[in-house]
C-alpha cells in the first residue's frame, strides 16, 4: 500500500478530478511536497480552468493538460456509453496539445481545443445548459404530478429527448460561431 503522495510521485499520468474549489490548493500542496516529476503528465478535468492552475506542477517539470469531457457523469457504466458520443474541451501548451487531444480520443470523446482565456466562458455555457435543463425538467414533472399524471419523468422522456435533439440539430445547422471582438 502506498500513500497518495507516493502514488503521484510514481505515476506517469496523474488525473485530478476534484471539486473546482479544491483543484488549485491540491496542485499547489503537492508541489510544496515535491510530488511532481519532470516529464510527468498532469491532467485535470475542471471545465473552468485551463492549464494555468497547473503552473506549480509545470514549474517542477510536469506537463500540464486540461481535458473536460462534456458529460454529466452518473458514476455508472452508462458514463462509458456517453463518452463515445461526447466532446471534450482540451487546453494545453502548443507542443503538448496533441497529447491532450489523444487522451480525449482514448476516452472515446471528440477533442475540441478551448483556449486558456475561453475556459471560464466554456464552463459557464455548460453550467447554464445543465442547470437550466434540470430546472425545466423538475418544474415540468412537478406540474404533471399535480395534474395527476403517473410517472411524470417517464411521460416527458420522449418529448424532452426529441425536443432537445431538434434544438441541437437547429443549433448545429447554423455553422460555427465567430467570437465577438472586444
Amino acid at each position: 500500500m502506498l500513500d497518495a503522495l507516493e502514488v503521484v510521485r510514481r505515476s506517469e499520468l496523474v488525473v485530478i478530478a476534484v471539486p473546482h474549489d479544491e483543484l488549485s490548493g491540491l496542485v499547489s500542496g503537492l508541489a510544496e511536497l515535491g510530488a511532481w516529476q519532470p516529464g510527468q503528465l498532469v491532467l485535470h478535468t475542471d471545465p473552468a480552468f485551463g492549464t494555468e492552475v497547473l503552473a506549480p506542477a509545470a514549474a517542477q517539470g510536469a506537463i500540464p493538460l486540461a481535458v473536460h469531457p462534456a458529460v454529466a457523469f452518473t458514476g455508472t457504466t452508462m458514463d462509458l456509453k456517453q463518452l463515445v458520443h461526447a466532446y471534450a474541451a482540451v487546453t494545453a501548451p502548443g507542443p503538448v496539445l496533441p497529447i491532450a487531444q489523444a487522451l480525449a480520443v482514448e476516452l472515446g470523446c471528440e477533442p475540441v481545443v478551448v483556449a486558456e482565456e475561453s475556459r471560464a466562458a466554456y464552463a459557464e455555457a455548460l453550467a447554464t445548459a445543465t442547470e437550466f435543463s434540470r430546472s425545466i425538467v423538475r418544474q415540468s414533472t412537478e406540474l404533471l404530478a399535480q395534474a395527476g399524471i403517473p410517472y411524470p419523468g417517464r411521460y416527458l422522456s420522449a418529448l424532452i429527448h426529441s425536443t432537445v435533439d431538434h434544438a441541437l440539430t437547429d443549433a448545429g445547422s447554423q455553422g460555427p460561431v465567430e467570437p465577438l471582438d472586444g
